[in-house]
């Protein structure tokens, strides 16, 4: 099983899978989407799990189920860059990517409309997300050995991420110490062009470039 997933043909499936999965999961739903106030959907200040609410989203379910299959697509893709590249970093990404996928999986298994348990799951992916982008980006920079699987400057593809979930954490924070929750929509006036609800899509497109880069890079 550990040789299996040593081979780069299995991570880059999984994360060209997962994309792909991630990508149609969300696309599709946000075209059909109205929210309560019978608003179509905006990428400038909706935030993205609102597509898994039920009774709200008419593809909700699409949505959730596309969380939990590419989840466990990056479960799959961690083990397998983690044991690929050598070293301390590599195996603390996989550590980190395996959490990160299963954060995500309970994404879609915990809809908004469980809020509690959404909440809990969403922040340990952004939290998860964030190290694992770190310390992925550490192990391609510092690769040892003689036999390089990736281009060392390919590391510098992980700041797209690790700066996109800084900026998450950072607003979300901000928002806490206003006592305001920050994925929170009932109630609050939503505003045409909402920065927390922006970053959030920046995590999404910046986290599937960086992984279909690296896919796309990673040598047999």
């Amino acid at each position: 099983m550990i040789e299996m997933l040593r081979n780069p043909e299995i991570f880059r499936w999984a994360g060209l899978l997962g994309s792909l999965i991630g990508l149609i999961g969300t696309l599709i739903p946000g075209l059909v989407y109205r929210g309560s106030q019978n608003e179509p959907y905006s990428f400038l200040n909706h935030f993205i799990s609102e597509l898994g609410e039920k009774g709200i989203s008419k593809l909700a379910w699409a949505f959730n189920l596309s969380m939990i299959l590419s989840g466990l697509c990056v479960v799959t893709a961690s083990l397998s860059l983690g044991l690929i590249l050598p070293g301390f970093w590599a195996k603390a990404g996989l550590l980190l990517g395996v959490i990160t996928g299963l954060a995500l999986a309970l994404v879609g298994f915990f809809p908004m409309n469980d809020m509690k348990s959404h909440m809990r799951a969403a922040v340990t992916f952004f939290r998860a997300g964030l190290l694992m982008s770190l310390f992925f980006s550490l192990a391609i920079l510092f690769q040892t050995g003689t036999i390089s699987k990736l281009p060392r400057w390919f590391g510098l593809a992980g700041l797209g991420p690790v700066m996109a979930f800084a900026v998450f954490l950072g607003l979300m924070w901000k928002s806490r110490r206003e006592e305001r929750e920050a994925l929170a929509t009932d109630g609050v006036e939503r505003p045409k062009v909402w920065n927390i609800a922006i970053s959030e899509w920046l995590i999404f497109f910046s986290f599937i470039i960086w992984i279909l880069v690296i896919a796309l890079g990673i040598s047999g």
